[in-house]
């Protein structure tokens, strides 16, 4: 805990965010150019990131 009294997160925290941030960005240029390979990419991105967000029980860090 810091010494306002939070968690500070950790490194898979930031990891997860940074993937599931990637994923939007991805999925939105995928959209437009209605590329099935960026779906793809945009869809490991994101549940990736989702995954690892749980392993690193990102939403305890928030208390």
């Amino acid at each position: 805990m810091s010494e306002t009294g939070h968690h500070k997160a950790n490194t898979g925290s930031w990891l997860a965010v940074f993937l599931i941030i990637a994923g939007f960005v991805v999925g939105a240029v995928a959209l437009p150019l209605a590329s099935t390979p960026l779906w793809i990419v945009t869809a490991v991105l994101l549940v990736g990131g989702f995954a690892i967000a749980l392993a690193a029980r990102i939403m305890e860090q928030a208390y």
